[in-house]
């Protein structure tokens, strides 16, 4: 039979892929074999006794633990135990569908929800044996899977299958050893894995080893680097182990551990690897003794390697380090029992203390000052801000043995000229270093800075200065690099203390503060500074009226500036530059004032602008109207006009009112008033306001002898004439022009008192009907 090559390369690539998957055996291994067998396999465990498996029960027959080969493909661990929440023949890749099995009552796990804190469990899976170390200390070596991994999902953050090494002298108290290394955290998915962005940040990454694609050994989602789960034992105690795993709260998104063949073993312990990278390397000069002396029976011999090279001679339990290097110990049992463990030295470099010089300001030239020794610092570290300086010691020797620590560092006067002291610095390894401090004086005076700056506007000596400008200035002769502290006085700035804020103010009109100079070796010098206060012009408010309807004439408007002197100038919006203009108009007018100071030398100027409102304004034109029954008649006045008035009656004297409008004005001749508030004048206006008088009296004493209308505006004549009766209607009169008045007679004999009545008729046709009472 023929055979195409495309046949052939068909079942060629099939075979290389299947290849690339582990296998599994759930049948051919008894758990016993699978412990004592596949996982432990030497002489240095013994007693091994399977107590206890608990799995799920699948119809099919499927174990959900049993034994795992690499078979070839890229998975770090070649052969050992496998334990799952699903079938274990769904763990082999590719990774291309979801391992999500459940089985009938299979529930969870007494022991794995306490030590793990939780209540949940569900789909357990758990294998438990005795076991007797013949050393110290145990361990093996571990892997675990989820496709609860879900990359990109915050399902990742929140959701994990659990599982546990449970470990305990026979007849004590659980404890899981399956854990972060290094500290008491249960390895979990969500306490191992690389970050969810937007959900969670990364946790314990270094443990992560990948997020799974589709072409990967094992069907899950991710999984962990390779662990170690160790803990000390006492030799020749009987010990319970119980492995577990179990999913959380349903059966969904399976969960698998692979224990490394053969990994269960004793071991020595040399402890942690001390490395650079680890931040915690042995320093310079350090000597060092590593020690795998167990704490139970002795071994038959120990043998030393230094990067896999054999230590000729070196066969005690403890080894002297003094250099880098990769160090591993050998201890024999005998009876093929062998126990090893591997330690990385390696040596933080010297720590790079400089020397340093320190220089302190001091008026009296003795050479003795008070010193704040951590400000040399910044040389001492020398950039290198992973230093830090401990603290001050008077000698080499006592920093080195750290004894008669200086006490007062921040505060520290020199007992002889240009002391030497010795300061002790640590690094971010532990380690230290000293390094000489050598305190020097000076009496250095730099020349004096002046600051110029404008009064505030409520107060003529008083200004903000701002001293990063005298920083400036001060900068620009000595250079960048130094630092300038301010304080009020002399022996302030001396002693460092009391140190003024960036922006003061001055207390007295010019005032002299100290600057406090000082470079990388300390205070370089005091220097003075002048703050020198120039007035900034202040104005009382102004206010000005111009009549209109005097124009063209002008008034004068001043700017309104107080406590004027030679030295201010002027500038008005109308480009003027006089105290005082002549205005013809009403509007807003600006003018800036400037005060001009020469200081030392130098003209110094501040400015202030004020705004003069000029109201334009004018007399009255009035008109009038009065309404309202006679006898009980309103004036009301209309007074138009640029101005701001206000009213008065019978009086250009006042008292003005500021409504236009008189009430209840008895009848007759008036005279109203209307006056400018703003100075520009008083208009005034006759009111005629008639009225019919409600009794007469003619007995010739002069008061009341006659009765007439009253109010009648002979300019403006609105009466044609005046009809008076007597109670039965007969005419007893009528006005004329040479007659107006009545004298309470009829063809002249004199009528008696009584009541008589009135018709007045008016230009425009209409009439008015009253009466009256004459009384004798």
């Amino acid at each position: 039979m023929r055979v195409s090559l495309i046949t052939i390369c068909i079942i060629c690539f099939t075979a290389t892929l299947y290849a690339q998957n582990i296998s599994v055996d759930g049948a051919g291994y008894s758990p016993q074999q699978l412990i004592e067998d596949v996982l432990i396999n030497n002489s240095c465990i013994q007693n091994i006794q399977v107590t206890n498996t608990v799995g799920g029960n699948f119809s099919n027959g499927a174990k959900s633990f049993g034994y795992f080969d690499a078979n070839g493909s890229s998975f770090p661990l070649e052969r050992g135990l496998i334990l799952s929440t699903g079938q274990i023949n769904h763990v082999p890749g590719p990774n291309t569908n979801l391992s999500d099995d459940d089985a009938p009552g299979w529930g969870g796990d007494a022991d794995l929800e306490q030590a793990l804190n939780i209540s949940n469990s569900t789909n357990a899976t758990s294998i438990e044996f005795d076991f007797v170390p013949n050393a110290d200390f145990i361990q093996f070596r571990y892997l675990f899977a989820s496709e609860e991994y879900q990359q990109n999902s915050p399902n990742t953050c929140i959701y994990s299958d659990a599982f546990a090494f449970l470990i305990k002298p026979v007849g004590g108290t659980y404890t899981n050893i399956a854990l972060v290394p290094g500290t008491n955290t249960p390895v979990l998915v969500t306490t191992v894995h690389s970050g969810i962005p937007g959900a969670c940040a990364p946790i314990n990454e270094q443990y992560f080893e990948s997020w799974n694609g589709a072409n990967v050994p094992i069907n899950f989602n991710g999984q962990t680097k390779i662990l170690t789960a160790e803990t000390a034992v006492v030799p020749n105690q009987t010990y319970h182990i119980k492995l577990v795993i179990a999913d959380e709260a349903n059966y969904r998104y399976d969960s698998v551990v692979f224990l490394e063949a053969e990994s269960f073993t004793i071991s020595a312990s040399l402890g942690p690897d001390r490395t650079i990278t680890s931040s915690n390397p042995l320093c310079a000069g350090e000597v060092y003794t590593l020690d795998a002396t167990p704490p139970g029976t002795p071994p038959n011999s120990y043998t030393w390697y230094k990067n896999d090279v054999l230590l000729t001679g070196e066969n005690s339990p403890q080894l002297t380090i003094t250099g880098d290097g990769f160090y591993k110990v050998v201890l024999d049992f005998g009876s093929g029992c062998i126990a090893t463990d591997e330690v990385t030295i390696e040596y933080a470099p010297p720590v790079p203390a400089q020397g340093a010089i320190l220089y302190q300001c001091e008026p009296s030239d003795t050479g003795i000052a008070t010193f704040n020794l951590f400000d040399a610092t910044p040389q001492i570290i020398d950039g290198d801000n992973t230093l830090q300086v401990l603290g001050f010691y008077p000698s080499y020797v006592e920093a080195q043995n750290d004894i008669n620590r200086i006490t007062n560092p921040n505060a520290y006067t020199n007992t002889i000229v240009n002391e030497t002291v010795y300061s002790k610095v640590l690094s971010s390894y532990n380690c230290t270093g000293i390094a000489p401090l050598s305190l020097r004086t000076t009496t250095n005076v730099i020349p004096p800075y002046e600051l110029v700056n404008c009064s505030m506007l409520d107060n003529f000596e008083v200004a903000e200065f701002n001293l990063a400008e005298a920083t400036s200035q001060i900068e620009a002769d000595l250079g960048t690099d130094i630092t300038v502290a301010y304080f009020r006085n002399y022996n302030d700035a001396i002693e460092n203390t009391n140190a003024l804020p960036s922006e003061v103010i001055n207390i007295e009109n010019f005032e002299i503060i100290y600057g406090r100079v000082s470079g990388a070796r300390g205070c370089e010098g005091i220097t003075q500074i002048y703050l020198s206060v120039i007035s900034t012009p202040q104005f009382e408010e102004r206010s000005f009226s111009y009549c209109t309807h005097l124009s063209p004439e002008t008034i004068t408007i001043d700017s309104g500036v107080i406590d004027t002197t030679n030295n201010y100038s002027y500038v008005w919006s109308t480009g003027e530059r006089t105290a005082t203009i002549d205005v013809d108009s009403g509007g807003t007018y600006t003018v800036t004032v400037t005060n001009t100071v020469r200081i030392r030398g130098l003209l110094h100027e501040c400015s202030a602008t004020n705004s003069i409102s000029v109201i334009a304004s004018e007399t009255a034109e009035i008109t009038y109207d009065v309404v309202g029954p006679y006898g009980n008649q309103n004036i009301v006045i209309m007074a138009s006009g640029a101005g701001d008035y206000e009213y008065a009656l019978h009086t250009p004297f006042g008292p003005f009112q500021e409504s236009p409008i008189f009430e209840n004005v008895r009848g007759g001749v008036h005279v109203v008033y209307v006056r400018d508030r703003n100075g520009c004048g008083i208009t005034s206006a006759r009111i005629y306001v008639l009225d019919f008088p409600k009794y007469f009296t003619p007995n010739n004493d002069g008061y009341h002898d006659v009765w007439n209308v009253k109010g009648i505006d002979e300019t403006d004549v609105q009466i044609t004439y005046v009809e008076l009766f007597d109670r039965f209607g007969k005419l007893l009169f009528r006005s004329t022009e040479t007659t107006p008045d009545w004298d309470g007679t009829y063809n002249g004999n004199p009528l008696p008192s009584s009541d008589y009545w009135f018709k007045v008729y008016f230009t425009t046709g209409d009439f008015y009907r009253g009466h009256f009472t004459m009384k004798r």
